[in-house]
This record gives C-alpha cells, structure tokens and sequence, in this order.
C-alpha cells in the first residue's frame, strides 16, 4: 500500500518526520517497508497484515496516525443527502435482483447527464503517486474514493444495462466474460455475477465487465457500492488468476457499514468533475442493521495478559483515540466497535490494540519465570531421534520420499491386506484415494515403478504414519520407517539397519523386517516401537596411553568352520587381545587382523608371541586349523 505523505496530511496534521513517523507506524504494526522521496512529496510503502483491510485506504492510516499522535481525523466532506424523490429533477427507472446470502448489500445511485473525459489535474497527480493509470474521471473518481475511504466502487453505463434489470447470481461454470480491460474468462462455478436481461455485465468484487464499461459515449452510470462474501470473491480470484485492488479489500471484509458514506463521497466528487445531477433514490439493500456492535475489557484482564499494569486514564485515553467509544464502569470497558474494524471481535482484540499503542518497546524487560519440565509432555515428539535415522539412511545411499495417506482398494489387495480390515473414508475424493494406508509397501513400490524410468538404481525411503484397525473407534497410528531398493542386496540392507540400530542404539534383529520381492529388498520397521525402545547405554572408553602391537594371521582351515566362531576361540586366548577381524579369505585360508594392548604398561615381544603360540594351538586342536 503506498500512503502519499501531502494526501496523509489532508485528514490528520501530523508534525513528525517522515523517518519517525515511518517508525511508529512499524511499531503499531503498520510495516513500513520503504520511505521514497521524490520532488515535491514522501511515499510511504506500508506491508498490511490480512487482518486489517481499514488500512488499505488512506483514511485508515490516517487514523492510525491519530491516535500515535493523540489529534483528531478530518473525514472527507460529505454533501450529499439522498433525500428522496421531492429534490429530483428526473427518475430513471432500475430493477435491481439482488442475492442478499452472497451479496449481503447492494448500495447504489443513478446519475444523469456525466460527461466522460479526462481527469482534471490534482486527482491524476494522486493516483499516479499509489501507482495507479488515470483512465476517465469516472473510473477515477470510484479508484480515488476507493483508496481514500476503503470501499470499493464501480459505476456502470445505466444505457448498457439491458432491460435496466440487474440479478446477483452465482455462475454455473464455463461463462464468457470480457472484462473491463479488453480481457476474455471462462468463468468459474459459483463466482458472484450480475446480469442484465441478456449477459452478465459484472464479475462482483474482482472486475467490471466491458460490455456495462464507462466510455466517452456514456451519459448516465449506475454507482455500485457492495458488500461481498469474502470466500466467494476468494475462490472466483484464485480460480481466474485475478488480482485486483477491490478483490484484495473484499477478500479481507470490507467495511460493511460504509456503503453510503462512499458513495456520497464518490457522487460528489463525479457531479464536480464530470457534471450530472442524481436520477433515482438511494439503494440500500440489505437484512441486516451493518451497525456498530459492544465489545468489553475487564481490566483485570488486561493486567494478567499483559503482564503490567496500566492506568486505568491511559487504557480509556488509547480506546478513545482508536474511535472506539469507550465508557468505564467498575472493573470493566465497555467499547462500540465502527464497522470499519472487523477484526475486533473478541476481549483479546481489544487488550492487543491497548497494547500497541502503549508501545511494546515501552513493556519493561523481564526474564522468565517459571520451573524448567522435568518430564516430557504426553504429546511430545524427539525429532532428533527422527533427524538422526534420516541422516543414517541418506548417508547409505537412500533418497527420502513422501506420500500420500490414502491408497485405492487395489493398493490394499497387492499388499495381500483385506479392504474389509482398513480403515475406509466415507466420502472419498476419488477411489484412488479411499482408505487409510495400513502400511507404506505398497506406496513405495509405486514410487519405484516411477523413479525407474529415469534412473537405474533407486533406493527410497520414507518415515511416515500408517492406520492399523478397521473401526474408527478401535485403530492405532504408528509411525514407521521403510524403504525399497532395487540395487541393494540383501545384506546390504541388512548391514544398513544393523548400522541404524546402532546409531539410535538399539537392540534389535534386522533381518526380521526384510523382505524380498520381485522387484526389489523391502523393509518396515515400527518407528514408535524403535523410538520408545530401551536405549543401550553408551560407554565412553579414553583412548589408550599405551601403543598396541599389530599382526596379521593366515590360517588354512575347513570352509563348514564359521568365522565368528573362530575369533571368539581367538579372543578368548588373552585379555591382551583388544580386536580382532578378518581382512581376507582366499580358496580354504583366511587371514585375521590381530590387535594386541595393555592399559596400563608397554607389551614386549616375548608376551605377544607367547599369546600367538597359544592362540595356534587353540586352533589347531578346536578346527584341525594350520
């Protein structure tokens, strides 16, 4: 939102710098993202939050502006009256349709004998400073308005409106439309549109259309001033790709009781610059009252939220600068909310705004306080332990993957797991998406079917959740790891998951979730078993102050002799021998890594080759080994 510092200066007399006033209205939540200078003015670049549409128009800021600086709001002038048909020189006549449940107010006014042109100089020289293209001086008399006040305004040619008959409706989907600007849609269901006798002639809330457009020929116009539903305009805004400065505003809420006063404003400012005289009574269609409604703040409230306490004078003095009427009795504020501030609804929202007028910067710097948790939460989660058998995988050559929840009933068959027992979804968005996946096999044989057009050898992995049960009210959620290779043999996913387990140090065997298919190895392992499981403790051992002494013995001995068997005969020789491994076999001999160490003194040569002559005859006399 660019704020020109003169246009500000029209309705609040602010003395600050353009730096310090940037800064305070940071402060109070107004981001300003940039300052520009130029010739003759200051422009304010503002980042507004979702939650504030009031500050997409000049006014707005400007009553952010008073009440940092504690003065009053000039609101534009307001001439018109709309007294009714005594005053009229002419009627013309207008039937409006409207659809008050997605068009809660139709605001509107007929005006006669414009004469479309150029814009005089001072309203192009406004818009051209927010970036706006002066068009005609109707067009820029409903963007000037629109942006000064907040809510959006069209005007169409009442001579173009066909029967002079306008319905509010939704679209069936698939309707042509030409907007405004010369371009043509095909429409989107349940988009909010008005028609004439014979065509639609308006997309609500996002763009007018070409055929109802204002145009040097047009002698009388229709000031359309709504209210929109904020979702309708959403969903039709993101489905056309459309983004506009009324669809913004809309898309947020508008200030449902300003439709009159923003249209008074625009029907004077078109009579100064373009002529005409008004041709019907005001339209104000509506079922509801749009008024002001009573919100209250106990100022105990305030205290315990914001941690200190505040004078009751200065919490009314802010409530009264934000125009919102406060009255104290008791304990308790009792505040009416303008209905350009749609988001205060709750107490809460009453505390924030007394908050940062106040100034966060002004809340006194306090450590916490509190007693730190010896225990964990009942929901709590260690993503370490999760980060860590990521990290484990990836680093054995697996590429992490994620998929959906849902599978199809043939994905429950291929697994060999009976539909029947699987959670199904009532109303499932496609059959290939109807029931909860018991298990991830058989979405990663899928992702391997797909990764396999493009690469030779896919190892993937995913962690993710599975729904065990047939009944809502009797299933379980278990997290769990697998994966799938079409490279990997089957020891080495093994060695993979006994380097896992022993990474998150835990004892388990791997080959119990190995399985081997036809087109790949595939394992699953219960995550939330392997996470709760009892942690084998580590040991930290100092390294050895003392050097050890290093030998490599071949032996030649029957191949039905396991190799773990022998190193645990080895081993059992000496507690001077700390390690050994085989290194190498070839045809019926096998060489083993020997390493021998003592913690508290030097080993000589003598002790060590006592221990090998022990150790060959062990062998010897154990396997027949030479």
């Amino acid at each position: 939102m660019l704020i020109p510092l003169s246009w500000l200066k029209e309705y609040v007399d602010t003395t600050l710098t353009p730096e310090k006033l940037g800064d305070k209205l940071t402060e109070i939540g107004l981001g300003c993202e940039k300052i520009i200078k130029t010739e003759n003015d200051v422009i304010f670049e503002l980042e507004i939050t979702p939650n504030r549409p009031d500050l997409l128009s000049i006014v707005g800021v400007a009553r952010e502006v008073a009440a940092i600086e504690k003065k009053e709001v000039k609101l534009p002038p307001l001439r018109q009256d709309f007294a009714g048909q005594a005053k009229l020189k002419k009627i013309l006549p207008l039937t409006i349709k409207p659809n008050l449940k997605i068009n809660p107010r139709f605001t509107g006014i007929i005006i006669d004998g414009v004469k479309v042109g150029e814009s005089p100089k001072w309203l192009k020289d406004k818009l051209v400073k927010i970036g706006q293209r002066p068009i005609n001086n109707i067009v820029d008399a409903t963007n000037y308005v629109m942006f000064e006040m907040g809510n959006p305004i069209h005007a169409f040619d009442y001579d173009k409106i066909k029967g002079h008959t306008m319905s509010v409706h939704l679209t069936k989907g698939g309707e042509k439309f030409k907007s405004v600007d010369a371009v043509s849609y095909r429409l989107p269901k349940d988009a909010v549109v008005i028609s004439d006798e014979e065509k639609i002639i308006d997309l609500c809330g996002i763009k007018g259309g070409y055929n109802s457009g204002t145009f040097e020929d047009t002698k009388t116009i229709f000031i359309r001033v709504p209210v929109e539903i904020p979702s309708l305009i959403r969903r039709a805004s993101q489905s056309l790709g459309i983004r506009s400065e009324a669809s913004s505003i809309f898309e947020r809420s508008v200030n449902e009781g300003g439709t009159i006063d923003a249209l008074k404003r625009c029907t004077d400012l078109i009579l100064e610059i373009a002529g005409g005289n008004v041709a019907s009574e005001l339209y104000d269609l509506k079922e509801e009252s749009f008024k002001p409604w009573k919100l209250s703040l106990r100022l105990e409230r305030l205290s315990k939220i914001l941690g200190i306490e505040i004078p009751i004078k200065q919490v009314l003095s802010i409530l009264q600068s934000l125009n919102l009427s406060p009255k104290l009795s008791t304990n308790t504020i009792d505040c009416e909310i303008p209905t350009y501030r749609n988001d205060l609804k709750i107490e809460e929202d009453l505390i924030e705004e007394v908050a940062r007028i106040y100034g966060y910067n002004n809340f006194p710097k306090t450590m916490p306080q509190g007693e730190i948790p010896t225990s964990k939460i009942p929901y709590f989660k260690d993503f370490a332990f999760e980060e860590k058998a990521k990290r484990t995988m990836t680093a054995a050559g697996f590429s992490e993957v994620y998929t959906y929840s849902l599978v199809s009933e043939k994905n429950i068959n291929d697994a060999n797991i009976k539909p029947d027992n699987t959670l199904r979804i009532d109303n499932p968005v496609s059959r290939e998406f109807e029931y909860l996946r018991p298990t991830l096999k058989t979405n990663l044989s899928q992702a391997l079917k797909l990764n396999i057009a493009n690469f030779d050898k896919v190892s993937i992995f995913e962690i993710g959740k599975v729904y065990v049960g047939k009944t809502i009210e009797n299933f379980e959620e278990h997290y769990v790891l697998s994966g799938i290779s079409n490279s990997k043999s089957f020891y080495e996913v093994k060695g993979t998951l006994e380097r896992l387990y022993e990474e998150l140090s835990v004892d388990k065997n791997p080959t119990d979730f190995i399985e081997v298919l036809d087109d790949g190895i595939f394992f699953e392992i219960n995550f939330t078993e392997l996470e709760s499981a009892k942690m084998k403790p580590k040991i930290f051992t100092p390294l050895p102050k003392y050097p050890p002494i290093v030998e490599d013995l071949s032996i030649e001995v029957a191949d039905n002799v396991k190799t773990g068997e022998i190193i645990e005969t080895i081993k059992k020789q000496s507690p001077l021998i700390s390690d050994v491994s085989l290194i190498d076999t070839f045809e019926n001999s096998r060489t083993f890594h020997i390493v021998y160490q003592s913690k508290q003194r030097n080993l000589t040569k003598e002790e060590v080759a006592e221990i090998r002559e022990k150790i060959e005859e062990s062998l010897k006399e154990k396997f027949t080994a030479s």
